[in-house]
C-alpha cells in the first residue's frame, strides 16, 4: 500500500514539475526571428549586366538593417529558362518570404506571377525587365523599379545624331549624304527590346537613315558574333553605323571586327556594363546608355524598408531611373 502510494506521489509530483516549468517557458518572452527574408528570382546570372545588377544589389542588402533585423536573401536563378524560373518562383511562394524581388525571364508572364503572390499575401517588387502596366493593378502590393527603354532608345538616336552633325564627313564613308547602319535588337517579343528599338527609330526621323539589315541576337555576346558574321559582307563593310540594345550584343559585333582586322563602325550600346565602359574611354567605341543601376538598388531598398514598415503609401507603382549617355 505504502508502495502504490509513493509511486502515486512521485507521478503526481512529476506532474506538477511538467506543468510548472510549461507556465514558466510560456511566460518568458519567445525568440524574435532576427532576420528579414527576402527572395530574388533573377532571369539569368550569365547577363553581364545583370550579374553586375546583382552584385550591386547584394552589397546594398548587406548594410540594411529593417526594424533591427538584418536582411537574409535567397538569389534563384533561371539561367535564362522560363520553366525553369516558374518552379523556383512556386517553390518561393511556399517559404517564409517577407518580400520578393523578381526579374521576369518572360515579361509577358507577369499576370499569372502576380495573381499567385498576391493570393499568398506576398509584397513583390519587379524590377529591371519591365513588364505591361496595366498587369501591376492585379495586387496592390506589386512595384516596379527599372529604367524606361523607350528613353534609352531615344538617346541612343540623340547620340548617333550628335556624331552626324559634328563628323558627318568622316562618317559618310561612301560619301551618299545617309547613314547607312546594322540594327541588332535583343528577344524579338520582349517589351524592353521593343521598345528601345522603338525609342530610337522614333528620335532619329531626322537623320537620313538607310537600315542594312536588322538582326535579334537574345541579349547575347557570341550570338550577336555568330548572327552578324552570317550577313552578307558587302553589307558589313557598307555599315557605318551599328546600333544594339544591349552592349553585350554591341560586344559581340566589336569581337566580329576585331577578329577579321577590320575598322570598326560606330557602335552603340546599353547598359554601360564595366568592359563597354573601358572601350568608349579608349575611344574604340562611340557610346552607351547607362540605365543608373545605383538609383534603381537605392530605390528598390528604400521601397523594401517602407513595405515591411506598412508605409508605402506615398509611392507609385512604378519607379524610373534617368539613363544617361556615356560617349568618347
Amino acid at each position: 500500500m505504502k508502495t502504490n502510494l509513493f509511486n502515486y506521489n512521485s507521478i503526481l509530483f512529476t506532474l506538477i514539475i511538467i506543468l510548472i516549468s510549461t507556465i514558466t517557458i510560456w511566460k518568458l518572452p519567445q525568440p524574435q526571428n532576427e532576420y528579414t527574408h527576402i527572395g530574388i528570382a533573377v532571369y539569368d546570372m550569365d547577363d553581364t549586366f545583370m550579374s553586375d545588377y546583382i552584385d550591386k544589389l547584394q552589397n546594398e542588402l548587406e548594410t540594411c538593417t529593417f526594424n533591427g533585423k538584418k536582411i537574409l536573401y535567397e538569389i534563384f536563378d533561371a539561367e535564362g529558362n522560363a520553366n525553369r524560373q516558374e518552379h523556383q518562383l512556386q517553390y518561393m511562394y511556399e517559404q517564409n518570404f517577407d518580400a520578393l524581388l523578381i526579374n521576369l525571364v518572360t515579361p509577358s508572364s507577369a499576370a499569372s506571377v502576380l495573381n499567385e503572390t498576391a493570393n499568398h499575401k506576398l509584397p513583390v517588387i519587379l524590377f529591371n525587365r519591365e513588364t505591361d502596366k496595366k498587369d501591376l493593378s492585379i495586387s496592390k502590393q506589386t512595384w516596379y523599379v527599372g529604367t524606361q527603354a523607350k528613353k534609352a532608345g531615344a538617346i541612343q538616336a540623340d547620340m548617333l545624331q550628335n556624331a552626324w552633325k559634328e563628323n558627318q564627313e568622316k562618317l559618310d564613308h561612301n560619301k551618299n549624304n545617309t547613314l547607312d547602319y546594322i540594327l541588332i535588337e535583343g528577344e524579338q517579343t520582349h517589351f524592353d527590346s521593343i521598345r528601345r528599338t522603338n525609342g530610337f527609330l522614333e528620335n532619329s526621323q531626322n537623320l537620313p537613315l538607310h537600315q542594312l539589315a536588322n538582326l535579334s541576337a537574345d541579349w547575347q555576346r557570341q550570338l550577336a558574333t555568330e548572327k552578324f558574321a552570317n550577313l552578307d559582307k558587302t553589307l558589313i563593310h557598307s555599315a557605318e553605323a551599328v546600333i544594339c540594345n544591349n552592349d553585350d550584343m554591341a560586344l559581340g559585333v566589336y569581337d566580329y571586327y576585331k577578329q577579321h582586322n577590320m575598322s570598326l563602325p560606330l557602335i552603340i550600346g546599353i547598359n554601360n556594363n564595366p568592359e563597354m565602359h573601358q572601350k568608349i574611354k579608349s575611344g574604340e567605341i562611340y557610346g552607351t546608355v547607362d540605365n543608373d543601376i545605383n538609383s534603381q538598388i537605392t530605390h528598390i531598398c528604400k521601397l523594401l524598408k517602407d513595405i515591411l514598415n506598412h508605409n508605402t503609401s506615398d509611392y507609385a507603382n512604378i519607379w524610373y531611373s534617368t539613363p544617361f549617355a556615356i560617349q568618347r
